[in-house]
């Protein structure tokens, strides 16, 4: 028999010795070990109402295996063995046994891994396997038999039909008429809205409004041009100052934009030379980031920082920078990653750490600093610390934090700040007093620990599943298909209670969900009001 190391390919989150014969195949004993993990695979995708273990002589349609929960098996099987699947393998599978058998078969096969100077496709890194990376079906011939130009339009506006075909409505972008507190009037209606980042209700504070509002008199509306061309003001240099004290770095800046920040920092700093290692979960913008970038991208397992240690002791010695992207909080889940050990995998390796903090910061930490506080480490630790401040700081907006060396460096250079107008002023005064208010009221935050606490709570009494959500004010409600998310999303805004679905592909189709983002706004009694509509819900729709 022939050893072979795989680094993080294991059944768990430990390495493992696999046995393979003289051509490179899996021996008899790993063959067995593939077909508990595929199986697994599949039942985590099963139809939650056919539920039951599997074997290999199963026929995946007879299951209630179809081609979008294959997809998001298949998915998992990639991250757990590092194989690419081409759509060919696929075409024709039956049974389980026929992906364990092309698993076993297929693992070991160079030409069908993702080397680690490529770059990881968006598809792939959302989770999409190789058979359903195909371009969106050809529409209907147009009348004047000239091809669609955009045949991407023509398949959402099909999915659209299907949706109102199976009686559910577009429960996307939806209008706030008007906002109070955690009251939104939608199609004229008052509803309780969970679907707000304003977690600390800032952004209807007196006092912030007041600043934005005295902003506008002595600034105008918009900053008209960069910061480094004339849309700076003496606002955004006070709160580049304000952020980095209250984060506790040497030096912040502010971006336009959060979403900018990540997708133009990692293109602009990292090159041929790097690599960019970020969490399977991370943000679109970090993916984007990396996609743009010239440097390799590789994911890992989400949160598992001995992976992480394992492929960069193996990988490390080839690159001139390694950067590990991460978040502080995870907004699909809310849940977050274990800090310290990741500090301390970073500086092992000689890794950079940047750390996106969208939704940590004013969350995280007993006065809102974010993860740092939560972990009590040292700012200094990490490297970037990136933020918005169109969250929990109520205004808009994205910033950079960290060395002043970096930082500077950063805020001179980056497309996303140098070609962009600035952040509006009532915006940076909005962003401004937010942080001020923060630090004079830190009863905030206690308040919003308790408000999720609560929902999560009363979630588990019910048996709502809420995943790995704890700590933090992200709490989805796990349904176990897209239809049933989009049943539940819309059937709890009749009852007046507004909190969005999340769909197959941002999540897996086993795990889509309806998402509620609690406040320190809302009462216990909207908190139970939600919590008993949802179990309801959860207990009646197919």
């Amino acid at each position: 028999m022939i050893r072979v190391w795989l680094h993080g390919r294991d059944l768990g989150h430990d390495t493992e010795l696999v046995d393979t014969d003289e051509r490179g195949l899996p021996g008899a004993h790993t063959r067995a070990s593939i077909g508990r993990v595929v199986l697994a695979e599949l039942e985590r995708v099963l139809p939650q109402q056919a539920r039951r273990p599997l074997t290999a002589a199963m026929e995946l349609a007879a299951c209630g295996i179809d081609e979008v929960r294959l997809a998001d098996a298949v998915a998992r099987i990639e991250g757990r063995y590092g194989m690419r699947f081409h759509d060919q393998w696929l075409a024709g599978l039956q049974t389980c046994g026929d992906l364990v058998d092309c698993v076993a078969e297929r693992m070991f096969d160079a030409a069908d891994r993702l080397k680690p100077s490529e770059s990881v496709p968006s598809s792939a890194v959302r989770g999409e396997p190789a058979a359903v990376r195909t371009s969106p079906r050809s529409p209907e011939p147009r009348g004047d038999l000239r091809p669609d130009p955009f045949p991407e339009c023509a398949a959402l506006e099909q999915r659209l039909a299907d949706l109102e075909a199976a009686g559910l409505k577009n429960p996307f972008r939806l209008a706030n008429e008007a906002v109070a507190g955690r009251t939104a009037r939608i199609g004229g209606r008052d509803v309780i809205s969970f679907t707000s980042f304003d977690y600390l209700g800032l952004g209807s504070h007196p006092d912030v409004v007041r600043a934005a509002k005295e902003a506008i008199d002595r600034f105008g509306c918009g900053a008209s041009a960069s910061r480094m061309v004339g849309g700076n003001n003496t606002l955004l240099d006070e709160l580049d100052a304000e952020l980095a004290a209250f984060i506790g770095t040497e030096r912040a800046t502010v971006f336009p934009c959060g979403y900018g920040t990540n997708a133009s920092v990692f293109a602009h700093l990292f090159g041929s030379q790097d690599l960019i290692l970020h969490d399977e979960l991370a943000h679109n913008s970090i993916l984007r980031g990396a996609a743009a970038s010239e440097a390799a991208t590789r994911s890992f397992r989400h949160n598992d920082h001995e992976q992480l240690d394992a492929l960069l002791r193996d990988i490390r010695g080839r690159y001139r920078r390694v950067v590990v992207a991460i978040e502080g909080v995870y907004s699909m889940d809310g849940d977050y990653p274990d800090l310290p050990r990741f500090i301390e995998i970073k500086k092992r390796h000689d890794a950079l750490l940047y750390v996106d903090e969208a939704h940590s910061i004013g969350t995280m930490g007993r006065r809102g600093r974010g993860i740092c506080e939560h972990f009590d480490v040292d700012p200094a630790d990490g490297d970037l610390w990136m933020g918005t401040i169109s969250k929990a700081l109520g205004s808009g907006g994205g910033y950079l934090a960290g060395s002043r060396r970096l930082v500077d460096y950063l805020g001179l250079t980056t497309p996303a700040f140098v070609f962009s107008t600035a952040c509006s002023p009532p915006n940076a005064a909005a962003a401004l007093e937010a942080v001020r208010v923060l630090r004079r009221e830190p009863w905030r935050i206690e308040r919003l620990r308790e408000r999720s606490s609560l929902f999560l709570k009363l979630a588990d009494d019910v048996g709502l599943d809420t995943g790995a959500s704890g700590d933090t004010p992200v709490i989805p409600v796990i349904l176990g298909s897209s239809q049933r998310a989009l049943a539940a999303s819309q059937q709890l805004l009749e009852r007046g209670i507004n909190a969005r679905p999340i769909l197959y592909p941002a999540v897996r189709e086993s795990a889509a969900r309806v998402r509620f983002f609690v406040t320190s706004e809302h009462s216990e009694e909207q908190i139970v009001a939600a919590v008993e509509a949802v179990a309801e819900l959860a207990a009646v729709i197919p």
